[in-house]
C-alpha cells in the first residue's frame, strides 16, 4: 500500500484515514481523514495549542496532505467514523503538550474531551492516538515505546515555542516542561500504525517502525517539501 493526495480519497461513511503532512519542525504533521454528512470528506487535526482544526478536504485546506487509509472492516470503521464525528462536533480546546503517556484516556466514550490527571494537553501525534482509543480502536501499545534522548531536545523545542506564544497561557509552557521525556509518539509511526493490519492493533514500536519510514519517504512524491526561508 501506498499514499495517495487525501484529495483523491473517495470517502465512504465507513472509511478513515490518517492523513499526514508536512510541518515546520520536520518531524511531519497528522490528522484524521474522515466522511461528514454535512460537509463530505474532512481533516480533523490539532495544529498547535488551543487549535483544533476542521477542513473541508475538497475547498478549505490551507496545506497539502496524504493519507493512509486505515484497512478497518466496514462493521469497525463506521464505529470509528461516528466517534470522529462527535469529537468534532463538541470542537473541544485541547492544550498543546507533549507527554503521550499521561495522556491515555483523554476521549471519553461520548467523544468529549478531558485531560486525564497528570496530562497537560496532546499532540497532533497523540490526539489521533487518543481518538482512536476512544473509539475502540486503539492504534499503538504505548508500553512499548523506546526511550530516545533526542525526545528531550525536542520537547524542550516545543516548550520554547510555547514560551514565545502570546496566545499560551502564563505557565502552561513551564507545566509541559516538567513532563518532558525520551519517550515521544511521532507523527510518522501514528500514520504506519494504520498501515499495519487492524488484526495487529495495538501495533507496537517495532511494528511501526518499517512502515513509519515507508510514509516518510513517499509523503514528498505527494506534497513537495515547503520551500526553506533563504
Amino acid at each position: 500500500m501506498t499514499l495517495a493526495n487525501l484529495t483523491a480519497v473517495p470517502f465512504t461513511r465507513d472509511q478513515i484515514a490518517v492523513a499526514i503532512s508536512h510541518s515546520s519542525m520536520g518531524a511531519g504533521h497528522v490528522g484524521i481523514g474522515f466522511h461528514s454528512v454535512a460537509d463530505g470528506p474532512q481533516v480533523l487535526h490539532l495544529a498547535w495549542h488551543r487549535k483544533l482544526k476542521i477542513e473541508r478536504v475538497l475547498d478549505e485546506l490551507t496545506q497539502c496532505w496524504a493519507a493512509e487509509p486505515c484497512a478497518l472492516p466496514p462493521s469497525a470503521g463506521k464505529q470509528v467514523v461516528a466517534f470522529v464525528r462527535a469529537v468534532a462536533k463538541r470542537g473541544p480546546t485541547i492544550n498543546y503538550a507533549v507527554d503521550f503517556i499521561a495522556s491515555r484516556g483523554s476521549f471519553s466514550g461520548n467523544g468529549a474531551y478531558k485531560a486525564p490527571k497528570g496530562s497537560h494537553g496532546l499532540t497532533c501525534a497523540s490526539f489521533v492516538a487518543e481518538v482512536f482509543r476512544g473509539a475502540g480502536a486503539p492504534l499503538v501499545k504505548s508500553e512499548t515505546w523506546r526511550d530516545d534522548f533526542a525526545n528531550r531536545e525536542w520537547g524542550e523545542r516545543v516548550c520554547k515555542q510555547l514560551e514565545a506564544d502570546e496566545h499560551v497561557e502564563v505557565g502552561h509552557a513551564e507545566a509541559v516542561r516538567k513532563t518532558i521525556s525520551s519517550l515521544r509518539l511521532r507523527p510518522f509511526e501514528v500514520a504506519g500504525a494504520c498501515r499495519v493490519s487492524p488484526k495487529e492493533w495495538p501495533a507496537t514500536f517495532d511494528a511501526v517502525q518499517g512502515p513509519a519510514a515507508q510514509i516518510a519517504a513517499e509523503l514528498p512524491g505527494i506534497c513537495p517539501l515547503p520551500a526553506q526561508p533563504a
